[in-house]
Formats: C-alpha cells, structure tokens, sequence
C-alpha cells in the first residue's frame, strides 16, 4: 500500500458540515480512547500511509454545489488522479441534486465510491444501487453523523477502493498474459515453425475468407499444392539442417514471387505438409491464367537453389483445383487439389496435373477398395492364378508363373493393377504375400497328390517384401508346413525393386538361394544400373520384359535388343524367359534368336488351379502340336 494517495471530494453547501468534513478526515484529528480499533484499522488498510500515531493520511477537496463536483471528478480521471470517495450532500440547492451528480459522476468514473449523504431517510438505501450502479460502490450515510464514524467509513472506502485497484490491475496483467500466450500459441497452432508460413489448419481458414469474399468478386480461388520430389533423399545425403535451410528458402521464394513491388500479399502461400507448399490465389478469371499461376510456381520451386555451397536442383510435382468448378467449401476444394497432386506423384511424366471429374471416381473408388481388400484376404477371395512357360526347343511345359487374382463373390475381378499397389499404401502387402504364398504352396501340394507334378512355381517379390526381416524363415515355415519341394518355389523380383537396395536385397536372396528356392529376375532390361549385380546374386533366371517383346518384328534393328539380353543371359549360364508373347510371330523371332522358355497369351492365359490342371492333361495332344504347327509354317515362308 506504499505511495497511495487517498483522494477524498467532499460535495456539501454547508460551509460548516465541509468543515467538520475536513477536521475528522485531516492529520490533527484525535480519536478519543475508545477508538483504539480505528487505529489499529488504518493501520491494517494503510500500512506506510498513516503517520506515527496510526492516522490515515487523507487528501480532501471540497466543491459546494453538484456541478462543480461533476467538474472536479472529470478534471481528476483526465490527470490520472482519481478520487478513492465523493461524499455528496443529497440537498445542495439551487443547482442539481446530489443524486444527478453522483450519476454524472459515475459516467465520468465507474471505479469510484459514491456516499450519498442525507438527513432524512430519502432515498432508500436500497433504490440507490439502482440508480448509480453497481450496488457495491454506492453507499447510504445520514447526518448528523459522529466524525469517528465518518473517518471509519472513508478508512474502510479507501482501502477498498485501493484493494479494488490492485485487483483490477492483476486481472488486466492477466489478461495481457493471457492473450499473449494465446496468441503464442495461436502462432504454434497455425504458422508452421520452420517457415513461419501459415500450416495447413490456417490455410483452410484462409481458404475459407477467400471464398466468402468471392461471392462478391469475379474470377476463381486457385488452390495450387506443391510436393518436392525425393526431399528425403536431400535430408538423407546432406543432412536434416540443410533439409531445414532448403524448406525456408522455398519459402521464401514462393512468398517473394507472390508478393507485389509494395508488399502486398497477392496470394496466400502457406506449408501444407511435410515437404508439401500451397498457394492460394484469388481472382483467376480462366484457364490460361491458371496454367500461368501453375507454371509460375512449377519454374519458382526448380530454378537452382544454392544450399551450403552447392547448387541444388528440384523436382516439384504439382495439384491443381479451383473453386467454385471443384467445390463450394474449402475442404472440397483441397481434397480436388491434394487428388490431383497424388495424381502428379504418381505419374511418369506430369509435373502438373489439373483435377478433373475423373479423379473424385478414381479416390471414391480407391476409399471402397481399401475397406474391402483386408476383408478379401482374409476371406480368401484373393487366389493365385497360374500362366504357363513353354520350353522353346521340346515344347514342354517348363514352369508356370503365381499370379495374384481377386474374384469376389458376385463373381466380378479386380484388377492387380488397383490392388496390389493398394497393399502396399496401406502397408498389408507382406499380409497378401503370405496369402499367395500359402495358396500356391496348397496348390502344388494338391498337384503332386494328384500325379507326378515336377513343375516349378514362381512367385512374385516386391520391394516391401524385401524390407520383411522374417521373411526368410516366412517362406521357410511355410514350406516346410506344406512339406513341398524347395526347388518346386521360385521368386521373380523386378529389376527395378531389386536395385532400389542391393546392400539389403543381396543378404536376403543370399540365404533364399542356399535354401534351395530359385531367384529369378523380372521385366529384365528397364533398369539403369550396372550389370555387375548379375555376377553377383545367387540369379538363375532372367525374364525379357514384354516391352521389348511387344516390338519384335522382322527389322533387325528392333530385335537386336532382345538378341543382347539373350546373348547376354547365355553367356552367364542363365535360363532367359520371353514374357509377353502374344503372337506366332513373336514366338517365332524369340526361339530362333535362342531363348529357353516363353510366356504369353500365345502359350496360355493365366488360369485356376483346376483350369491348369485340365489344361496340362491336354496338352500334349492339343496345344503342342498346335504351337509347332504354326513354328514350322512360319520357318518354311523366311
């Protein structure tokens, strides 16, 4: 309470009761005996305010009429010397009564303690809290008064007033810090902390305000969403701070390009996601110039970035949508562009792709299949599907290739092109691996129950498969479980997958080969490596991919490739597969330029179980004669 000032207006037109006023509120006013409690009250309340003898100190001013009271308070809150009371006589005529001024009074300050003093008992003291609100700073004082209770009343005002004031003042401290911390976190909520650029839940809001005022403008709101391409390869080779340097200069690039000579913002740009930045801009009036804004950003994020001394160049794939062609809310819209950014991921050659109808069937469909395809496996709607290699020089059924095929109840097919890409996105490819794994392994159990079935089986490996550390002893407990021959199980791997982790493919296919299964490589020809992993995998088998297939024909010059890969092939003591072979013709070019084995529609289509099984029983006396039929028909026209 040290350095209070307990300012006191005293409002009367009697010059006699100012006085008495002023002596039992001044310095000299001596209490008599019994009011011991006063003193010790004021020294409570008032602390270093009282003088040596426990006296409150009180600054009173004095104004005879109600007008001049209004005046005094007005003068006191505009020099930021409030009064803690206004003691006012409730008769001071001929100007206004003290009830008027305490009501002006109250408008000019609501902190401070009215007493309205009175001889008779009008007002009542309860009708006062009405009418000069609030209630708990207007009190009822009558004369003729004692000046003991006079003083005891200011004491008691005055400290409350100060107390009031502190409280006042460790709310508003509160409140200050609380909107700080609100707005500290508020800044968590919605920037996003490496680039200071608002997060994916702001730009949503902000989406939202530009469609409301688009209501009332021309042009669409473009939402445009950028992904850059192998960002965990740059956080991976040059370390996770220069990740963080090269996540800041986009975005401060992308804020520059969209930001006019003055500094006014001319699009929202914010980051959307890991590696993910979006703009948002307004007013687009066509086509052409969303194709301009997409290129712009697409030319803005691939010109070099020069990161710790070196030169970095990016790869962005770009989504596409606007309202209100793609949506009337914000969420829609987005989903429009985050469909067409995955389209754009996904895509060989698109670095932009615009949404359109097509897309929202694709992702409705692609939702439904996900629900279903976990049911399916269990279910055992999803089989292998068997298609036949014929050996080129005996005609013999050589081996046949595992195929996974979903059927479901109604008898419809989905293709393996949706969902085998699919298990690997919801990361349940290793659980349809092993589906396919145990019905082939049931199947050619069943064929040798049946006859004499010699025939090896490949199976297909993908890159999650090879990332499954049991998958050794997966393949080898189901084996053994079905107790069929090692050598009747090969795995066919694409060259590609193979390639994307040799260190980890190599141990792996290692132990695989020293247990007895084959390892075949597939679609051979489209990787972009070095050979040498040949000689250094356990790999029997390579298989032609069918594109280079697809293009035999007479012209030495489009069969020289195939003729390579076979060369190539025999001169490392490898059987070469033929896949893809559709016609005579292709069949004719392939065995002559001496590969061991073919597959294709030419020989057979993938089948059943069963279906297999009918279709070996005839085909020595159907199929085989058919197919050197056609072989020697064609030799004899060259």
């Amino acid at each position: 309470m040290s350095g209070a000032v307990n300012r006191i207006l005293v409002v009367d037109d009697d010059a006699m009761l100012i006085s008495e006023y002023i002596r039992c509120l001044g310095e000299d006013f001596e209490p008599d005996l019994g009011a011991t409690t006063l003193t010790d009250l004021e020294k409570v309340l008032f602390g270093d305010d009282t003088d040596e003898r426990g006296a409150v100190k009180f600054e009173v001013h004095t104004r005879n009429q109600g007008e001049a009271a209004v005046e005094a308070v007005a003068a006191a809150v505009e020099a930021g010397q409030p009064y803690s009371i206004v003691f006012v006589d409730i008769r001071m005529p001929p100007g206004i009564d003290g009830i008027e001024a305490a009501k002006r009074i109250r408008m000019l300050d609501p902190n401070v303690n009215i007493v309205v003093v009175t001889g008779s008992v009008s007002p009542a003291p309860e009708s006062l809290g009405k009418q000069i609100p609030p209630a708990d700073k207007v009190f009822f004082f009558q004369k003729p008064f004692h000046a003991l209770e006079c003083r005891q009343l200011a004491a008691a005002l005055c400290g409350k007033w100060h107390a009031d004031r502190a409280l006042r003042r460790a709310n508003e401290d509160l409140e200050r810090r609380v909107e700080e911390r609100t707005t500290a976190l508020q800044k968590l909520a919605y920037f996003d902390v490496v680039t200071r650029l608002p997060n994916q839940l702001l730009l949503i809001e902000e989406l939202k305000k530009l469609i409301e005022r688009a209501e009332d403008t021309e042009g669409d709101t473009v939402v445009v969403l950028i992904d850059i391409n192998r960002f965990s390869f740059i956080n991976e080779t040059m370390g996770y701070d220069s990740g963080t340097e090269l996540l800041r200069s986009i975005a401060n690039r992308l804020s520059r390009t969209f930001c006019d000579d003055q500094g006014h913002r001319m699009a929202v740009v914010g980051r959307f996601g890991a590696d993910e930045f979006a703009i948002l801009a307004p007013g687009i009036q066509n086509d052409s110039e969303i194709r301009e804004l997409a290129e712009l950003v697409r030319e803005t994020v691939e010109a070099p970035f020069l990161i710790n001394g070196r030169d970095l160049f990016l790869k962005a794939s770009i989504g596409v949508s606007w309202h209100p062609v793609h949506g009337r809310d914000a969420k829609s819209v987005f989903r429009c562009a985050e469909a067409a950014l995955h389209r754009s991921m996904n895509g060989l050659n698109t670095s932009i792709t615009y949404y359109h109808s097509e897309m929202r069937y694709r992702a409705r469909y692609k939702f439904d299949l996900e629900v279903e395809l976990r049911g399916a496996i269990e279910q055992g709607h999803i089989t292998a599907h068997y298609q036949p290699q014929q050996c080129t020089k005996t005609g013999n059924l050589a081996g046949v290739e595992a195929l996974a095929r979903w059927t479901r109840p109604d008898g419809s097919l989905v293709p393996p092109s949706d969902f085998i890409p699919l298990s690997e996105e919801m990361g349940i490819s290793d659980v349809l691996f092993e589906s396919i794994m145990r019905c082939v392994c049931a199947d050619v159990a069943n064929w040798r129950r049946r006859g004499d079935w010699k025939v090896p089986v490949s199976v297909n490996l993908s890159a999650h498969q090879l990332r499954n550390r049991d998958l050794v002893s997966l393949i080898k407990g189901i084996l053994s479980s079905e107790d069929i021959d090692r050598k009747l199980i090969n795995l066919e791997l694409t060259e590609t997958v193979l390639l994307e982790d040799l260190t980890v493919a190599q141990p792996l296919l290692d132990d695989l080969a020293a247990f007895g299964v084959g390892i075949h490589i597939d679609d051979f020809g489209t990787g972009y490596s070095s050979l040498s992993y040949l000689a250094q995998l356990p790999v029997q088998t390579i298989k032609i991919d069918q594109a280079f297939v697809r293009q035999l024909s007479d012209s030495d010059a489009n069969n020289r490739v195939v003729e390579a890969i076979i060369a190539l092939g025999k001169a490392m003591q490898l059987v070469v597969v033929a896949e893809g072979v559709e016609t005579d013709q292709q069949y004719a070019i392939v065995r002559r330029l001496g590969c061991d084995l073919v597959q294709g529609y030419f020989i057979a289509r993938p089948m059943s179980a069963d279906q297999l099984m009918t279709w070996v029983d005839g085909y020595e006396d159907t199929q085989s004669i058919k197919k050197r039929s056609l072989v020697a028909d064609f030799d004899s026209k060259r």
